[in-house]
């Protein structure tokens, strides 16, 4: 954040997610959570950034459509799984 918008707190932006994350609520996509919302913007959304404006983390907040954060989640899923050992899937393969 830059000096201008030093009122806009870790709170308010808290306050952001947790309304974005109803939003995704209202449109019955439920699974969606506080974190996962965070992790995407500042691992993907605000990656290399040092200072936003505060218009633009609101923007980018409520702006936010569920298929970017699909997409990333899907990465991420990916990621983990390639990590396990092939026993983590046994259940899986047995049926």
């Amino acid at each position: 954040m830059s000096e201008n918008d030093s009122r806009f707190t870790k709170y308010d932006l808290n306050f952001l997610i947790k309304l974005k994350t109803r939003e995704f609520r209202k449109q019955d996509i439920h699974n969606i959570s506080e974190k996962q919302i965070k992790d995407y913007l500042f691992n993907v959304k605000w990656k290399n950034k040092t200072s936003l404006p505060m218009c633009t983390l609101v923007d980018d907040i409520v702006g936010l459509e569920f298929s970017e954060l699909f997409d990333y989640l899907s990465v991420q899923v990916v990621k983990e799984a390639s990590q396990l050992n092939i026993d983590a899937f046994q259940d899986l393969i047995s049926k």
